[in-house]
């Protein structure tokens, strides 16, 4: 079943992405949410960068969140009967 709601942000959001400038936008998401880097980097002391790393994650989820609206029509579960 489909949730009428999150059905009606997927069509939009399809409906604007689908085109050539929704592309370009979309390349330029992809690009400044840093999806094809690292998320991880070293710190001048040498280990990881906690802070840096959970910025980039947070980044790349916002890119992750975009493709599964564009790509997953949203569906509910169905409703069981009454027991």
């Amino acid at each position: 079943m489909k949730d009428p709601v999150r059905l009606e942000r997927y069509q939009r959001w399809k409906a604007v992405f689908d085109t050539k400038q929704g592309q370009s936008v979309l390349a330029d998401l992809k690009k400044m949410t840093g999806q094809d880097s690292p998320t991880a980097r070293h710190s001048i002391q040498g280990g990881l960068d906690p802070y840096f790393t959970v910025l980039n994650e947070g980044r790349r989820t916002i890119w992750l969140d975009i493709q599964k609206a564009l790509t997953e029509p949203p569906e509910l579960p169905e409703e069981k009967g009454g027991d």
